[in-house]
Order: structure tokens, then sequence, then C-alpha cells
């Protein structure tokens, strides 16, 4: 028996060896780890390109000084934000009555508020002495890793244009859910919230008014007063300058001072300006992306150093892809995995439609105001293939009409903005759709003569 054990013993080492040495998961398990060990390298040093390029910016920005009358100032500083988000305040009240009655019982309940810390950046140009302080908002488009960071190179450019008969200053911060601002606490908790709620218009403009009221009493008790505001908003994102310019001009923003001026570069056509969307349609779509589905996308964007997110911005966002330069992707990937990818969110509720929800009430509030609204336009009328999202439904032009149908010329947003009494001007630069980024010396030129006349 002794010796029966034994060599039962002696045959389980050997095949336990065995298994050690030819286990066929060893070699994949090896690769995987080797794999991540790789890509973490990768990741680090991308993450550190970004960082040097952002400190080289603002360290330049920071070096700037005032000299006699004329003054180039730049800061970076943080604001907190506190918000009940609009979609936790406007929640319908559900169909079934004994849902309805239940719910009523514990209504008691009431909205939780979040607080929300984020960075923004501040230029101040021209005359150091001028009593006419006009004081720019920038409102950044949402995408995969897009944040203030966007208009660093239009900052530069102003930086270096001579301005000597007022004094401007502008303002560039993170839009919620984006970059910095995606880490909302709890304000009585205390504890953070692991996911965002589907962000809307209103969340974003309430963000912005909150800052520049802020701003306001900045400015009064560093002895410049602000005369005006306005604000800048490309493509998309458009509506939230509107839905501010409405809140200024029916008194209702938290902030005094007028809002004379809207410029909106790469406008989209007019219809996305007058047709909303289906709110329930929306939520669906935002309940999917922030599922498993957005998990994938959102790994998929950011693999390969961003490969997806080059290829797709060459595609579709500018007119020369020699314009994005080496710092876009590697800003995009840094900020998308900033506080654990967590700005994701934004981008979801932008893909599910949240800023297609027509500005038809915002254009009637301002009618007959005397808000100027200006465009700035690309030179680069190039358009192989237009931005879409299979979230949002596009109408497909009618071909039934046949070729000897009368063809009606489409309404130009310039035309509706004309009718509605608020026309500007529209100024040509280069680039195509991201055109701060493009071309942001032409943008600096245009912006400073659209608002400082």
């Amino acid at each position: 028996r002794r010796k029966a054990r034994s060599r039962e013993e002696a045959r389980f080492r050997l095949v336990a060896t065995n298994r050690m040495v030819y286990n066929p998961c060893l070699p994949l398990t090896l690769h995987l780890l080797l794999s991540f060990v790789a890509y973490g390298a990768a990741f680090t040093s991308s993450v550190q390109t970004c960082r040097y390029h952002q400190n080289r910016w603002y360290s330049t920005l920071h070096s700037s000084t005032s000299d006699g009358a004329n003054e180039v100032v730049a800061k970076r500083s943080t604001s907190t934000f506190e918000t009940k988000f609009a979609t936790n305040r406007c929640t319908q009240e559900p169909n079934r009555k004994w849902l309805r009655k239940f719910l009523s019982r514990n209504s008691t309940k009431r909205t939780p508020s979040y607080r929300i810390a984020y960075d923004y950046d501040e230029l101040v140009i021209g005359n150091a002495a001028s009593e006419n302080t006009t004081a720019v908002m920038l409102v950044h488009p949402i995408g995969v890793g897009i944040g203030k960071w966007y208009y660093d190179r239009l900052l530069k450019s102003l930086a270096n244009e001579d301005v000597q008969s007022s004094r401007l200053v502008f303002i560039s911060s993170d839009l919620l859910g984006s970059f910095t601002a995606s880490s909302p606490i709890g304000s009585d908790s205390g504890q953070e919230l692991k996911k965002f709620p589907l962000l809307n218009i209103t969340d974003w403009a309430e963000q912005l008014e909150h800052l520049m009221s802020e701003y306001e009493r900045k400015s009064w008790k560093e002895g410049h007063e602000i005369r005006n505001w306005a604000i800048v908003a490309n493509g998309g994102c458009a509506p939230i300058a509107l839905k501010v310019a409405q809140s200024a001009v029916e008194k209702s923003a938290p902030f005094e001072k007028d809002l004379t001026n809207v410029v909106i570069s790469s406008p989209p056509r007019l219809p996305f300006f007058l047709e909303g969307t289906d709110p329930k349609r929306v939520q669906r779509s935002y309940r999917t992306l922030s599922g498993i589905a957005g998990q994938l996308f959102w790994k998929y964007a950011l693999r390969k150093d961003g490969k997806f997110i080059q290829s797709f911005s060459e595609r579709n966002l500018v007119g020369d892809p020699a314009s994005l330069g080496i710092h876009w992707t590697p800003n995009c990937v840094s900020a998308a995995r900033h506080l654990g990818g967590k700005s994701k969110y934004s981008t979801f509720a932008f893909l599910a439609g949240a800023l297609q929800d027509g500005c038809k009430d915002s254009l009637n509030s301002l009618k007959g105001t005397g808000v100027q609204i200006d465009f700035i336009r690309g030179a680069d009328r190039k358009q192989t293939r237009r931005p879409k999202s299979y979230f949002w439904k596009r109408k497909s032009s009618d071909k039934s009409a046949g070729l000897g149908a009368e063809v009606v010329k489409q309404e130009t947003v310039e035309e509706y903005i004309e009718r509605n009494g608020n026309r500007g001007g529209t100024s040509w630069i280069g680039g195509r759709i991201s055109l701060a980024w493009e071309d942001p010396k032409g943008y600096a030129r245009e912006l400073i003569k659209l608002i400082n006349y």
C-alpha cells in the first residue's frame, strides 16, 4: 500500500509539473500582462505630453505682464457650481396610478443638490486704464475629451492682438461633465456621484450664468467693472449661448450687466434651431449609451492612443488634417481619461440629442431686443461626410417630387436671424468646423471686430 501511495503521489507531481510547464493559458496570460504594461507606458507618455503642452501654454500666458497702458494678463482659476440638475427637477410623473400613489407618500424626500468644482482660464487684453470692459464667455464644443483647452490656440492669438480702445476679458471654462467639471459631490452626503443624469441646455446655461455673476463681483472688487457681456459658441453648442442670452434679456439670470453680442461659429442649418426632438427618445438613447454600448464605444475611441479620434477629426472636423497638429489627439485622450473617464456622460448626452431641443423660445425672446447675433464661418466648404448620431434622426430629402417640380430655396439661419431683428454680420476665415483651433489668428481678428464695435 505504501508503494502504491508513493507511486500515485509521484504521478500526481508529474502531472502537476507538466500542467505548469505546458499550460496553454500561460502564454496568453503573459501576453496580456506585457500588453497591459506597454499600454500603461504609452498612456503615461501621452498624458505627460499633453500636460507638458498645457503647462507650457499656461506658463506663456502667466508670464505676460502689463506694459504701460496696454496689458496682457492670463490666469487659471477654479470655481464651484451647485446644481440639482434640470432632469431631476423636471421628472415626469409615471403613468401607473398605483406608482404615483406610492411616490406621493414618499414625496418628502427633496431633490439632492451637487457641488461641482472646475477650472477656467481668463485672459485680459487691451487698455488697462479704460473704463469700458467687455467680458466674453467662450463655450467649447462637446465631444470625446473636448474641454476648455479647445480655446488654447485662440487665447494665445488673442494675447498678440493690439487692442487700445477698450479692455477685453475672455473666459474659457469647462462645461458640466467635461474634463475638470466631471466630479459632482453631494452637498448633503459628501459622496461623489458615480454617473451623471441626462444633462441638457438648462444645466450648461445655468453653470455659465453662475460663473458670469461670480466674475462680475470679482472684477468689481479688483476695480474693473464689467460694462457688457458677449458669448461665443461653436456649432451644436449654439443653443447654450442663446439660452444664456434669453435669461439675460428676461432678467432671470444671476448676472447684472447686459449681454449685447452672441457669436456663433460654424452654425448648423436652420432646422436645428427651430425643430426639437422627442424628450422620451432622448432619454432612451441616453440610457442606452450609459450602459454597455457606451462603455465599449468609449474604450474603442481611446484605444491605440486615440486612433479613432484622430481619424474622425480629420474626416469630419477640419479641412486640412495638418491643422490638428500634434496636441489635438493627446489632449482629447488625456481629458477623456481624466477622473476615471466620467466626462463620457456629457458626450453621451450630446449624442443622445440633448442639445437638439430647438431654440424657438430663445429666438422669440431676443426678437427686437437689440442683442446682436453674428456668425463666423469657415472658407473650406468640403463636406464629404456629415457628422451624425444613430440616436437621432435626420429628415431625408423628398425625392418623390420628380424632375419637373419647382425647387424651393431653403431659408438660411442668417436670413431668419435678420427677419428676427438680431442680424449682425458674417465673417469668413480659414478652416471648416473647428475654426478656433484651425485658424486661431483669423478667429481672433474677426472676433475682436464683432464685439469691439
